[in-house]
């Protein structure tokens, strides 16, 4: 049985704000202003409703992505749009109660479905590298779906990893930083 768009955005939600480890079907109950026994018959056990709020975030990131990545005509505007989005999405995460947790829906899908996230972004990724291949944008010889990879993992890691040399808050600054990369790592030609 399809689960409501209501009852689907309160298990999100509380699977955000409490984390897996302290989410249950009756706090999903409270959010969704219905009884327990209407969330378990529509989500099934306290692992189902996880898993289907982790596989519902997953899609809705990198549906996300993907809407961003269409607006742009070559690898690299795609590869830096997509980092704007990530992070955006860094600045921007919701800051959860004292009693929650304090984490992205990227670090809290990368910690519980990390593999899966990973490659439905890879699966996104593959075809605009192939189109790269076919524009002369990326070289003939790079491997699409290790190329794709590469470009998940330097993604990802604007949410991971600290601010260093590029400030991650200036959305000029991350499409130059990631323009001048991305397409020279996949040529092996250089900025200058």
């Amino acid at each position: 049985m399809p689960v409501s768009p209501a009852l689907l955005d309160a298990t999100c939600d509380t699977l955000r704000r409490l984390g897996p480890q302290r989410f249950s079907l009756t706090a999903v109950a409270d959010a969704a202003g219905v009884s327990r026994g209407t969330v378990h018959n529509a989500l099934g056990s306290r692992d189902q409703a996880i898993k289907t709020a982790l596989d519902h975030l997953a899609a809705i990131f990198v549906d996300a992505m993907a809407d961003e990545v269409d607006k742009a005509p070559t690898l690299a505007q795609q590869v830096a749009a997509a980092g704007v989005l990530v992070c955006a999405h860094r600045q921007q995460s919701d800051k959860v109660t004292a009693r929650g947790i304090n984490e992205s829906i990227l670090v809290l899908l990368l910690r519980n479905s990390g593999d899966d996230l990973a490659q439905r972004a890879v699966q996104m990724w593959r075809p605009l590298v192939k189109n790269a291949q076919s524009s002369g944008e990326v070289a003939a010889v790079v491997d699409p779906g290790r190329a794709a990879e590469w470009i998940v993992r330097i993604l990802f890691s604007l949410e991971l990893l600290p601010p260093m040399g590029v400030n991650l808050d200036s959305p000029r600054a991350v499409r130059r930083f990631l323009t001048d990369h991305v397409v020279n790592g996949l040529t092996g030609g250089s900025s200058d």
